[in-house]
């Protein structure tokens, strides 16, 4: 393997070869975009890795979330309906009764759908250490080519709670988007490299509520299958795609800009242990970014668990309209994630970490204003209505995910795989903690009352943001202290050079 500094990259790099600038697309004809991934996996690991990550992450939501959508017909073929008598007889033509049983059902699936993610995500860190980024992908991807094929062969509401908690490792992939970025991308360009990938990912959120219920209306209404046969049909369409996608990234993507990845691009001896995992958790701030990126990653979690039955069973639209309407909180991801990121660095190069911080604190506060909004809208105001609040909503939740994550690398950079870990663990646990808590339709029977509680708990977390500080970064209220600025000016304008790059 030729080494980084005998390849001529096809990037600007800085002198740790890392890019410098953030282009995820090229034209044809000056007019034509397509994705940036350059000639060679060694001439270009950068955006290869880029579009790698964005991808795997993407695809896996449509896996992931695959359920969410077509539950209108699904539970209706696996007789968790409070009317199943009346809809085995005429399953095509009967309307699901859900109530409490039904609810309870889908709600414990929904746990399960994100559940076993958390866990995952969590020893990510530690794998992605062992196995380096590309086989971590290919392993979660080929994962998910299983486990969604065998999801078309559940009968019952046991099996569907048991495949969505297998299911939930999908999004595990996340970890690996955000981690890959921050070994290739520079400083300048960290928060909009990570946003842009992570958002795109998340985009696969809002495809799933459109795809799923296309394809189950091409094999039910075009081919003439049964509503049974149809959306099992539909659950191979993702797990084909997995098995393509491990493909490309196993044959045409590598590591780093050297090959395979080694701990010691992180500045470390050995590769992730326990012993580790416990001094990053031992830090107050790694802590309180778990929690605020549970509330609005895990808010986007919730929503992708909940919007389509919501305009279904509140609204009365319906399937394929439920899944367009559902879809605008994850089309949202196309550009607000990256407007964070975007923000975020931004911010970083007027006002440094406190202006990483007030980015990422406006975005949580309005999330919440928008989420409790969305609470208020009623059946008489019409869904209009909600999916402007689910808009809005969107916007700033995809914008705070994005300031999450312009402020990660900087937490404790040597670990950089197990804070990404835990952090994006913890986006996970927050939507477990919110359907626990406040979704479930026994302590709270009207979604929309789960709505404003919800954006009650992202508020709170909104307002523990002022309490991130680093010496040598500074807080919400100002830059480094006086004595790590004076130290800085002593060492001069090349030592802060060399550091602007670290």
């Amino acid at each position: 393997m030729a080494l980084a500094k005998d390849i001529v990259f096809e990037v600007p790099v800085n002198e740790q070869n890392k890019c410098t600038e953030f282009k995820p697309f090229k034209t044809f004809l000056y007019v034509i975009p397509y994705p940036h991934c350059g000639k060679r996996k060694a001439t270009n690991p950068h955006m290869r890795a880029f579009w790698a990550a964005t991808l795997a992450f993407m695809m896996a939501f449509i896996g992931w979330f695959a359920f969410a959508p077509l539950l209108v017909v699904v539970r209706k073929d696996i007789g968790i309906c409070d009317n199943d008598a009346a809809v085995q007889a005429d399953i095509e033509n009967t309307k699901c009764v859900c109530k409490a049983g039904c609810k309870a059902v889908i709600n414990n699936a929904n746990i399960a759908s994100v559940l076993f993610d958390v866990f995952t995500r969590f020893i990510l860190g530690a794998v992605i250490e062992r196995l380096g980024p590309v086989m971590t992908d290919v392993m979660l991807l080929m994962w998910g080519a299983v486990v969604v094929s065998a999801s078309a062969s559940v009968t019952s509401g046991t099996g569907l709670i048991v495949v969505r908690f297998f299911v939930s490792a999908l999004g595990s992939t996340f970890v690996v988007n955000q981690f890959w970025n921050s070994i290739l991308f520079a400083p300048n360009v960290i928060g909009t490299a990570n946003a842009t990938a992570g958002g795109w990912g998340n985009l696969g959120g809002g495809l799933t509520q459109v795809i799923m219920p296309l394809v189950y209306s091409f094999w039910h209404d075009a081919v003439g299958f049964g509503l049974s046969e149809s959306w099992r049909l539909a659950m191979f369409v993702p797990a084909t795609i997995f098995v393509i996608l491990a493909m490309w990234i196993y044959f045409f993507t590598q590591d780093t800009t050297t090959g395979k990845f080694n701990v010691a691009l992180l500045g470390k001896a050995k590769k992730a242990d326990c012993k580790q995992y416990l001094q990053c958790m031992a830090d107050y701030r790694v802590v309180v970014m778990i929690m605020q990126y549970g509330a609005c990653f895990g808010s986007e979690l919730v929503m992708n668990t909940k919007l389509a039955m919501h305009f279904s069973d509140y609204f009365g639209v319906n399937l394929v309209a439920a899944g367009a309407l559902a879809m605008s909180f994850g089309a949202m991801n196309l550009f607000a994630r990256s407007l964070g990121g975007i923000a975020s660095d931004w911010a970083s190069a007027r006002w440094g970490m406190t202006g990483r911080l007030w980015t990422h604190f406006l975005s949580l506060f309005f999330q919440a204003v928008f989420q409790f909004g969305l609470g208020l809208v009623t059946q008489d105001m019409g869904w209009p209505s909600a999916l402007f609040m689910v808009v809005m909503m969107a916007i700033f939740v995809n914008a705070a995910e994005g300031t999450s994550y312009g402020i990660v690398p900087y937490m404790i950079p040597e670990q950089l795989a197990i804070v990404s870990a835990v952090v994006g663990a913890g986006g996970t646990a927050g939507a477990v903690i919110a359907l626990n808590f406040f979704y479930r339709p026994e302590w709270v029977p009207e979604t929309v009352d789960s709505f404003k509680i919800h954006g009650v708990y992202v508020l709170f977390w909104a307002l523990t943001v002022p309490l991130l500080r680093w010496d040598h970064l500074g807080s919400m209220w100002g830059g480094p202290s006086s004595v790590i600025a004076d130290a800085k000016a002593a060492e001069g304008p090349a030592a802060e050079g060399e550091k602007a790059s670290a």
